[in-house]
């Protein structure tokens, strides 16, 4: 007669559980790709994006192929379903060579206001094709989170730019990826999915490498080994979080956390000030995933 509502009473925890280590997951990962975005800002100052692109790839795929081979084995590189995960690495792919191109034009605060389209595009996507609920107040903050985002890109401001729009494209084929990470489901080998999508990235540059390669010194070397590693566990982290989460909204708005960590980057890294426009902007998105937070955390023990 108890044995029922004992399993449920320890369902909910173990969900809450599950949702606050998605969460935290998401966020960590969202810090490691600015330290990672800074890096690149760096090196794409000097170096083709070909050769950025060919070593924090190499970077990614030993990190995966020794993490993989420790902790699963030869179930780690086991695919089940080879067509989504090459969809999904084709998009990495692009999007990646859309972020190195623009990153060197763009400061990391505009860069990430526009990347912050992002987590909408996620939860428009995914009641779309993951059916997941859009609730009325999730659809008012999505809209005027877009408003405020025309608002910043509209002709004649310093967003306007053909490396602006290269950013705001990446940003939606990002969140297709992410679509394409939760269609996939957390029985699918996270290790897989990265590594397809590094090995597919070097495939795509290597014809432009041989006529752009310049020889790195030690500093560019650590720099490239920063964002190689930063990148793989950052990829890790946010594929967890993606896959084990409730719903892709709950941990899509912790995105927003990269504006505090690209402000302070670009500040003492690049001497980069940020325009008012821009942060009261990103303030108003903030505080919009700051209520999507508070919202998906009420509904958490439901």
């Amino acid at each position: 007669m108890t044995a029922a509502p004992e399993n449920f009473s320890h369902g909910l925890p173990d969900r809450r559980r599950q949702t606050i280590v998605a969460i935290a997951a998401t966020a960590a990962a969202y810090l490691l790709f600015s330290i990672g975005d800074a890096c690149t800002k760096f090196v794409a100052q000097k170096f083709h994006f070909s050769q950025i692109v060919f070593t924090n790839c190499t970077v990614i795929i030993t990190f995966m192929v020794i993490y993989g081979a420790m902790w699963r084995g030869r179930a780690a590189f086991a695919v089940r379903n080879m067509k989504w995960v090459l969809i999904r690495a084709a998009l990495s792919v692009v999007v990646g060579i859309l972020n190195i191109l623009s990153l060197p034009h763009i400061t990391l605060t505009t860069f990430y206001t526009l990347v912050f389209t992002s987590p909408f595009w996620v939860a428009i996507l995914s009641s779309f094709f993951l059916r997941e609920k859009m609730e009325k107040e999730k659809i008012i903050v999505i809209l005027l989170c877009f408003c405020v985002i025309l608002f910043m890109f509209r002709p004649g401001s310093g967003m306007f730019n053909i490396w602006s729009f290269c950013v705001l494209g990446g940003a939606f084929l990002y969140s297709a990826s992410m679509i394409v990470m939760r269609y996939l489901g957390p029985h699918e080998s996270r290790t897989m999915i990265i590594i397809s999508g590094s090995v597919l990235s070097i495939l795509a540059i290597l014809p432009f490498l041989p006529f752009h390669f310049i020889m790195p010194s030690l500093k560019d070397l650590g720099v490239f080994l920063v964002m190689g590693s930063v990148s793989a566990v950052g990829i890790m982290c946010v594929a967890f979080g993606f896959q084990t989460a409730p719903s892709a909204s709950t941990v899509a708005p912790y995105h927003y956390s990269q504006m505090i960590w690209g402000a302070l980057l670009g500040y003492f890294l690049f001497e980069e000030v940020p325009e008012k426009s821009t942060m009261m902007g990103a303030s108003v998105i903030i505080g919009a995933g700051l209520y999507l937070i508070w919202r998906e955390t009420r509904r958490m023990p439901v």
